[in-house]
């Protein structure tokens, strides 16, 4: 791409897209992504995140990088370039869906290291070395995996952690259930206003389709009178050769003109 043209694509990717959030000083949002990719480990392949737990080895430790570079400071470029790809397609949490088909796909191979150190530059160092099958298997398996609702609903978990270190002392399941529902009504407020945008966004679409398709049906309407005039001038152009033909069989001489009378007659 030129300079500008990349510019407005990392643009889309920093503001539309939300990556932007990540690089924020508090890195509070990476912190939630650590903390997600975490849960998904522990719902999708327990046996390695009890692995990686025994050895005290968390998401930071290994996928900080993978967040912030998506990928690209450790990957080969055409599997960046890929990943790319599917997050202007779905959005930023393909990014959770690559790391954890990756962690997935090399598990027997991480179980087989039994120390911090064997472990954590194998996941840096070995596993980024993909090869053409591998690749896309993850790709494959990015596109079949939803994991929308478990994401947000891990926000709402790190949240209600978060508080509950802050105030440190014991609250009841009711204070629970209470704080639960006020992050969800907050959540929900922010889902409400992305789903209004999309309403907007969708009726903009409608109204360019509706557009569309009146230029398409004056385009064949514009084809069709073309195409009768093209058959009408063949018709005629087909007359007029029978009337030259004609003229021609006829014969003779053209008779002389008429010479015109004299002035005065």
């Amino acid at each position: 791409m030129g300079e500008e043209e990349a510019f407005n694509m990392l643009k889309f990717l920093m503001f539309d897209m939300g990556l932007r959030k990540q690089y924020r000083p508090d890195m509070i949002i990476l912190q939630i992504q650590m903390y997600q990719l975490s849960r998904l480990l522990h719902d999708y392949h327990r046996d390695l995140y009890n692995h990686l737990e025994e050895h005290e080895i968390g998401p930071s430790l290994y996928a900080a990088p993978w967040f912030l570079t998506v990928f690209a400071s450790q990957f080969p470029l055409g599997f960046v370039a890929r990943v790319f790809d599917m997050i202007f397609l779905q959005g930023s949490e393909v990014i959770f869906k690559v790391a954890l088909s990756l962690l997935g796909s090399h598990k027997p191979l991480i179980l087989q290291h039994e120390n911090l150190e064997t472990i954590v530059d194998f996941i840096k160092s070995t596993l980024p070395n993909l090869g053409l099958v591998q690749m896309e298997k993850t790709i494959s398996q990015v596109f079949v995996m939803d994991i929308s609702k478990q994401l947000q609903a891990y926000e709402v978990e790190y949240h209600v952690l978060q508080e509950e270190l802050i105030d440190p002392s014991p609250l009841s399941d009711n204070q629970r259930m209470d704080r639960l529902e006020k992050t969800n009504s907050s959540l929900r407020k922010q889902n409400l206003d992305l789903l209004e945008q999309l309403q907007v966004a969708n009726g903009r679409i409608q109204s360019l389709e509706a557009t569309i398709e009146k230029l398409l049906t004056s385009e064949s309407k514009l084809k069709q009178a073309t195409l009768a005039l093209e058959l009408e001038r063949s018709a005629l152009l087909q007359t007029v050769e029978r009337l030259q033909g004609q003229t021609a069989e006829l014969g003779g001489p053209e008779p002389d003109p008429v010479p015109p009378e004299p002035a005065g007659h």
